[in-house]
């Protein structure tokens, strides 16, 4: 519901519900922090499973199972 933000100013009126939007906050310190531990390998992020394009229902009704234990990618 929150990525419509019209149906997120309405939807208070109409069913009594909150509708909050997630704002990032990140700040440049975090970035650079980031960008170390991945430049000296301290950071490796889990791949579970790789799909090219032309399979992404595929991967996307695995990813929909619940059971991956990683990241899902898709090549091109």
């Amino acid at each position: 519901m929150s990525q419509n933000p019209l149906l997120a100013l309405i939807t208070p009126y109409l069913g009594g519900k909150k509708v909050l939007f997630p704002i990032p906050t990140i700040s440049k310190e975090e970035v650079v922090f980031l960008k170390d531990l991945v430049a000296t390998g301290k950071y490796k992020p889990v791949i579970d499973r790789r799909y090219p394009l032309e399979e992404i229902v595929d991967a996307y009704k695995y990813v929909e199972t619940g059971q991956k234990t990683g990241n899902v990618v898709i090549t091109l």
